[in-house]
């Protein structure tokens, strides 16, 4: 599980106790109520009530979080090797191959040393073509993994929320007196706590729409390239032979 899902699953089971202990303190304030405090339990008892229902929507919400953490770290580091295993040997094997660079287009002359020459430039095009596909694979997985721990930290902001309100309600609901305040406090803090939620997933699903786009047209890029990059002649430039009733279409230049 990703590092930041990880710390925030904590979180949530910390949040866990903490409701635990809330309900278990209040419930403990009201076995024993004071004489001339009873007329507070009813509205006490419909206000827990309430607050059990936002929290079970809030748990509800939370458990679809850990069905697909991500992993920003694996994401990365399978950017970088399109980048060092796939672009950036073919950006060096495109290097290498400059006019200026092969040895055949100095010594060699002919028909077939002209076609060569002509063909070399478009293989180098191609090879280009696919080292800037393997970069911008790495932007887009990059884009994704920090999109994922935007999200986690914005989900650990909001466990933190919760985490703090309900320390302070819990210390609130020590009195029959208290628990009316403690149990308005703990109902904010959830409904806090669950709008940083929704926003950190709706911010989450516009990232994967975003990436999803950015996928689609390296898809298009790829499926372009292997419509545009042609295929050398090789009649054009096999012809070596002198023995076979023509003339060599190499020759060694001068």
């Amino acid at each position: 599980m990703n590092e930041l899902a990880a710390q925030a699953n904590q979180q949530s089971r910390d949040i866990d106790a903490r409701i635990r202990e809330f309900f278990e303190q209040v419930n403990g304030v009201l076995s024993w109520v004071p004489v001339g405090f009873e007329h507070l339990v009813s509205p006490i008892q419909r206000g827990m009530s309430a607050l059990a229902d936002l929290a079970r929507e809030f748990w509800e919400r939370v458990r679809l979080l850990w069905d697909q953490p991500g992993d920003s770290e694996r994401l990365k580091q399978v950017g970088e090797k399109w980048v060092s295993e796939v672009g950036n040997v073919l950006g060096d094997i495109a290097g290498t191959l400059g006019l200026d660079k092969l040895r055949t287009t100095a010594e060699w002359e002919g028909r077939a040393s002209r076609a060569y020459r002509d063909a070399i430039p478009a293989q180098v095009a191609g090879l280009n073509s696919i080292k800037d596909v393997a970069n911008q694979v790495r932007t887009s997985l990059a884009g994704l993994a920090n999109a994922i721990d935007s999200f986690w930290l914005a989900i650990k902001l909001a466990f933190t929320v919760f985490l703090v309100g309900a320390v302070g309600a819990i210390a609130l609901a020590c009195t029959i007196v208290g628990i009316p305040a403690a149990i308005g406090a703990l109902t904010t803090v959830v409904s806090v706590s669950l709008g940083l939620i929704v926003t950190a997933v709706m911010t989450m699903e516009s990232h994967t729409n975003t990436v999803e786009m950015e996928q689609a047209a390296i898809r298009q890029k790829v499926h372009d390239l292997g419509t545009t990059w042609s295929t050398p002649d090789g009649s054009a430039i096999s012809d070596a032979s002198a023995a076979d009733g023509d003339p060599s279409d190499w020759q060694p230049g001068s």
